[in-house]
């Protein structure tokens, strides 16, 4: 089992290292020309093999330590680069040998440490890196400049970052010390003077305060057990999720928008998101819901139980105490996903879309665009207003010789939607001539082709 260490946030430290990284260019495109393009996804036996394919420079010393948690010589590494790391407390180094006990991996633009590769079953208080449920939760989130942003259960800190960028001041909140530690680090180490961190359950540490944007990605797993604080929600059923809906919709300043990775459980499969729109009725916010994936009981068990695939009697006891679990409760199905909140006075609008969350793109855009679109809608309406094709549409037409078969609009980037056009569709493309909007017959055929994205407000 991994043994954790907690870094040290020291901001002279962390400036030189990060001029290190700088100077010997340890970026994302560097990994990728040296390493391939699955970089990113492999894990520590595939480091061996990486390892060998690495030059011995500057920037081989580099990606060996800080993204492989390899040990290297002392002397092919940059100068200081052993001692800030050990005055970091991200390795140790007798001044001949400089041995990793965390991993640093450039990550969007910023350099991001975290706990070493996951070993499967890691232990309690490990800090995960840019997960893929990380990088789900990034692509979801709107970019706004805004003047507070808070993170709620930040972990090493990604979102409080990748927030720092568009907001004047960020918050991230973790009930994990170490994952505090680490957001501090993080945040010295890629320039940030403006990320402070509050010891707390979920928004315990900010009661009293609204923010412009808030970002989620919780241990929003629905579980028996509470071995892993990243994953493990330790509450009944999927009462965290219900806590982090309830508490972004009242930590939501107006025109505030939320980005929320959550899981939802159903009585009836046949109805599997009830309780998500139960959450969001009333909460005073225009919500999207998106489902990524469902499943059963047991599938669901067997998922989130795999790495104890190679221990048989393991494998089966946690099927049947999370099976037990699951039927104890009623539950018939788990879903996964997301929800967004834009706060707003007036009737609210919810939508559900189910989404391959491993097929998305950057939506950020698409989101605020969406909310924004609803929001004009509901105070003005459509008629009278100019509306025409939104910049990142495309509109692809099939032919069999010179007859037209089928016609699509296509929406580049985030999710991307596609919807084939009927001839009405078409004819109310075609008449989108730069004048006002006034044909009442096709006012709810516009509406929702605004809703989709494909039209926008000219």
């Amino acid at each position: 089992m991994l043994e954790l260490t907690t870094p040290i946030p020291d901001p002279r430290a962390a400036e030189t290292l990060r001029r290190i990284f700088d100077r010997v260019r340890f970026t994302e495109d560097s990994i990728d020309e040296l390493l391939g393009d699955d970089a990113y996804t492999s894990g520590p036996v595939e480091a061996l093999v990486h390892d060998r394919r690495l030059p011995h420079t500057r920037l081989g010393a580099v990606i060996r330590v800080c993204f492989l948690g390899l040990p290297v010589d002392a002397n092919e590494a940059p100068n200081h680069f052993g001692d800030s790391l050990a005055a970091l407390g991200l390795a140790e180094t007798d001044g001949r040998t400089i041995r990793p006990r965390t991993r640093v991996a450039p990550i969007q633009g910023l350099y991001l440490a975290s706990d070493p590769y996951s070993q499967g079953e890691d232990p309690r208080g490990y800090v995960a890196t840019y997960t893929p449920t990380a990088r789900t939760c990034d692509v979801l989130t709107p970019r706004p400049r805004v003047a507070s942003a808070l993170d709620v259960g930040t972990g090493p800190g990604i979102h409080a970052l990748l927030a720092a960028r568009h907001a004047d001041r960020v918050v991230a909140t973790d009930v994990n010390e170490r994952a505090l530690a680490f957001t501090e680090l993080n945040a010295a180490l890629n320039g940030f003077d403006h990320v402070e961190v509050r010891n707390g359950s979920l928004f315990e540490p900010v009661e009293g305060e609204t923010f412009d944007l808030i970002v989620c990605n919780a241990p929003f797993v629905v579980s028996p057990e509470s071995r892993f604080t990243f994953r493990d929600g330790n509450l009944p059923a999927d009462e965290l999720s219900e806590r982090v809906v309830a508490g972004a919709a009242k930590h939501l300043a107006p025109g505030g928008l939320a980005t929320l990775l959550v899981s939802w459980v159903a009585a009836d499969a046949d109805e599997p998101d009830a309780r998500a729109f139960d959450w969001v009725d009333d909460s005073g916010c225009d919500a999207w819901i998106l489902s990524f994936s469902g499943a059963d009981p047991l599938d669901h068990a067997a998922g989130w139980n795999d790495y104890l695939h190679e221990d048989p009697d393991r494998f089966a006891a946690a099927l049947d105490e999370w099976t037990s679990y699951f039927e104890t409760l009623g539950v018939e199905w788990i879903s996964e996903g997301a929800i967004l909140l834009h706060r707003r006075d007036g009737e609210n609008l919810i939508r559900l879309d189910s989404i391959d969350d491993d097929e998305l793109d950057d939506a950020g855009a698409h989101i605020e665009r969406f909310f924004e679109t609803q929001a004009r809608i509901a105070e003005d309406g459509i008629l009278g207003h100019r509306l025409r094709l939104a910049p990142d549409v495309r509109v692809e037409r099939e032919f069999d010789g010179d007859t037209l078969v089928a016609a699509r609009l296509r929406l580049d980037g985030g999710f991307e939607f596609e919807r084939t056009l009927t001839p009405a569709e078409e004819s109310l493309l075609a008449s989108l001539n730069g004048e006002p909007f006034d044909d009442e017959r096709r006012l709810e055929l516009a509406e929702d082709l605004l809703d989709q994205g494909f039209l926008v407000f000219a």
